[in-house]
């Protein structure tokens, strides 16, 4: 079916889903084994590595300096706290922001360094923050007022840092592109075409 959404913090149907994976990323992404107590089943996305604080309330991310937007900006620790910000605003009103109940605060250490405070020690607080939440750009969607956010026309062309660039959406069908200079690499694919179709006229 067509997505209902595709920014970040408006996913929550599986097309959609789909679809934003492609176009945004995680700080770190999770294994096959889906495996969601502490860290052990992550490998580094956005963030190259990490850091526990010893009383394992806290976690800091070091966002890859490679990273970039689909537009050429650097990826930033103030998109992480953007983007945490983001979701829990109740004017935003995401239908995540529950998920992440836990965190307490995002803060800017350094240009590449966002450290992650919690309000208590869980098994999934990793996971909570990690894979919960979808980095996307200040640069580009800081400017509209929270409860704009969904109706504004850059929300429907999203600025990512993932392999794939959404370049056109049209009722019943989205397309995607390779994004060729990639941090990442390039995908072994140059093009994904999303099409609505009829469950029952497949059968």
């Amino acid at each position: 079916s067509d997505p209902s959404d595709v920014l970040p913090p408006y996913v929550a149907d599986i097309d959609g889903r789909r679809i934003q994976d492609l176009v945004f990323e995680h700080l770190a992404e999770i294994d096959s084994s889906l495996n969601t107590l502490n860290d052990r089943t992550f490998s580094p996305r956005l963030a190259q590595k990490w850091t526990w604080a010893t009383d394992s309330m806290s976690i800091a991310f070091s966002i890859n300096p490679a990273a970039r937007w689909h537009d050429g900006q650097p990826v930033t620790a103030k998109d992480v706290r953007y983007s945490f910000n983001t979701f829990i605003d109740p004017k935003v009103a995401s239908t995540t922001a529950s998920l992440m109940s836990n965190i307490d605060s995002v803060s800017v250490r350094d240009s590449l360094t966002a450290v992650v405070f919690f309000k208590k020690r869980t098994p999934e607080q990793f996971y909570d923050i990690a894979y919960q939440l979808v980095v996307f750009p200040e640069h580009v969607y800081g400017s509209i007022p929270a409860d704009r956010l969904r109706t504004d026309p850059k929300s429907k062309a999203p600025v990512g840092s993932g392999r794939f660039r959404l370049v056109r959406w049209d009722p019943g069908r989205v397309e995607l592109l390779s994004d060729t200079a990639n941090y990442r690499g390039r995908a072994k694919l140059d093009r994904l075409i999303f099409v609505k179709t009829d469950a029952s006229a497949a059968a």
